[in-house]
């Protein structure tokens, strides 16, 4: 059976560039189905789609006319909802019924809008491929914790010309190049999500090495504010079945307005759907801005660590990491399934060995690690490794237990491996 992509998007004002879109996968031995979000307001169809934008208006529970009064009452993001919860309608059948291999859209401002709202609800794995004249800006909105690949359309997506040309043929290329990849067979291994931030990388990997060697397989996100809530999302879909929390950095970001702010939720997903899960304090020993601008008034004054272009890092003191310790208890206190945490007593990021004149500061470690114990509820085992985060005696350690959460039942002690202070 031939793949089937489809084209969604507002055919009433780019009908042309979907047309020859249309035509160029067509001629190249795809099916192509049309959905069309527009209204009919701003322009007119130049052919007849498979799903007009009265199909779509229906499936969002609207009409096209109620649709043109919001066009028109200033209410142009509760239009675009309605249009896209009715495409995401027509695609979830379409995918149910094999019949959606690939998606592309085209558009600018409100077209992107649209186009990766609706990807956004689709599978991983599906081709989603967004031609787009705001890619070259923050696609954050846009692209989320989805795999969506956005293209910079250069010109303006406003008729052919040479160089629209070369953009529409590279964005069906790209739909037409990742619908014809060979589907890859889910692992039958159990997967553990892992989260890992720059300096933690090679204790990641390390465990990665041992947990593979146990016969898991590992999947690793990075938590820049979209890594980790996009594995609480694969949590949520079932996808994984057990998390090495090793860099928890994005619930301090989400308290202080940092960089990689990965919302509210963060770190209670996997408690709350009950799955095994080990936590450790990697990275929190820091914030995370995009800018000095962006720098709360309370953090003025301290020491900023440039590491790269747009990351301002500052270390956080001791009140801080006892209020992060209390926002963590409370997360962790209400996992329903097995919960460890481990603890590498000799520092919490790479930064308190390459900055350590402003960044190793044991005290606000060890005010966060006694508070944390102090909170934590009864049956949550806590584990302290004498060893940095970078050690592999920690990584090796951190193997061992999560494998034990996995297949045992949960500890009700702390276990010292070092020094006390």
């Amino acid at each position: 059976m031939k793949k089937n992509i489809v084209l969604v998007g507002t055919l009433d004002t780019k009908g042309e560039e979907y047309l020859y879109v249309k035509d160029l996968i067509e001629k190249n031995g795809y099916m192509v189905t049309t959905i069309d979000v527009g209204t009919g307001y701003r322009g007119k169809l130049m052919f007849s789609p498979d799903y007009s934008r009265e199909d779509v208006a229906e499936r969002g529970k609207s009409t096209v006319q109620e649709l043109l009064k919001m066009g028109t009452g200033g209410q142009e993001n509760r239009m675009m909802e309605v249009m896209s919860d009715g495409a995401i309608r027509i695609c979830e059948e379409l995918y149910t019924a094999n019949r959606l291999h690939g998606v592309i859209s085209l558009g600018g401002t409100m077209g992107t809008t649209l186009g990766t709202r609706i990807m956004r609800a689709l599978p991983f794995g599906l081709p989603k491929v967004m031609l787009s004249t705001i890619a070259s800006g923050d696609t954050r909105p846009y692209v989320d914790t989805k795999d969506v690949v956005m293209i910079s359309s250069i010109a303006d997506i406003a008729g052919i010309n040479s160089v629209t040309e070369v953009t529409l043929m590279q964005a069906a290329g790209a739909v037409m190049g990742m619908a014809s990849t060979v589907e890859i067979k889910a692992s039958e291994k159990p997967a553990i999500g892992m989260t890992t931030l720059g300096g933690t990388t090679n204790c990641c990997l390390d465990v990665k090495k041992e947990l593979e060697k146990k016969g898991y397989e590992t999947i690793i996100f990075h938590s820049n504010g979209c890594g980790g809530k996009a594995m609480e999302e694969m949590i949520e879909q079932g996808l994984i079945q057990g998390v090495f929390d090793l860099s928890t950095n994005e619930v301090v970001d989400n308290v202080y307005q940092g960089w990689a702010d990965a919302g509210p939720t963060r770190l209670e997903t996997a408690g709350r759907k009950g799955i095994p899960q080990l936590i450790a304090p990697g990275n929190i020993d820091h914030i995370i801005y995009g800018s000095p601008d962006k720098i709360p008034e309370r953090f003025r004054g301290q020491h900023v660590h440039v590491h790269g272009t747009g990351i301002y890092v500052l270390r956080t003191q001791k009140k801080e990491m006892i209020e992060i310790a209390k926002v963590m208890a409370q997360k962790i206190n209400n996992a329903k399934g097995k919960t460890g945490v481990i603890f590498p007593l000799r520092g919490l990021s790479i930064l308190d060995i390459w900055v350590k004149e402003y960044f190793d500061d044991p005290d606000a470690n060890y005010a966060f690690f006694n508070t944390l114990k102090q909170e934590l509820k009864s049956g949550i085992k806590v584990k302290e490794v004498d060893a940095h985060i970078t050690d592999p005696v920690f990584a090796a350690e951190a193997a061992k237990m999560l494998h034990e959460i996995m297949g045992t039942e949960q500890g009700n002690q702390t276990e010292s491996y070092g020094r006390k202070k």
